[in-house]
């Protein structure tokens, strides 16, 4: 179940990555529109690899027996591997760090409200401690 949650997590990002958002160039485009398909995709990305990770907090954390602590110490890596990935999506950063660009004006303008705004911040916080703004030598340093 994992692998096939993973999987669309990962499709997930990458179709943010890949879509176009030339709708910044457009002066009159609203600010719901670029939130929504950046951050709120953002948000509801990986819906599946959440519920199967919920069934599986779920286990690991009632059912502390020594057969379920072997599976958590094969699956530490394994979903750690993930998590770095999900950060690490070619294009992905990029569009974040336009939206977290974006915020003040937007919530200046009444285009954003508070909770639009604190997302931004949020995500793009998330990203630059995983590691987003690094070269590619520091990069590969600290993977």
């Amino acid at each position: 179940a994992f692998e096939v949650a993973m999987a669309a997590h990962l499709a997930d990002l990458e179709t943010i990555a890949s879509t176009p958002i030339d709708i910044i160039d457009d002066e009159s485009s609203c600010g719901d529109d670029i939130f929504d398909s950046i951050l709120g995709a953002y948000d509801r990305a990986g819906t599946l690899f959440w519920k199967v990770e919920a069934v599986y907090d779920n286990y690991t954390g009632s059912l502390n027996t020594p057969d379920m602590q072997e599976v958590q110490t094969k699956m530490a890596p394994i979903l750690s591997r993930h998590n770095s990935k999900t950060y690490d999506v070619p294009g992905l950063f990029e569009k974040i760090e336009i939206v977290y660009g974006m915020r003040e004006e937007k919530l200046k303008s009444g285009e954003w409200n508070a909770e639009q705004a604190r997302l931004a911040d949020r995500v793009h916080i998330d990203f630059v401690k995983m590691g987003a703004t690094f070269d590619a030598v520091t990069k590969i340093e600290y993977a």
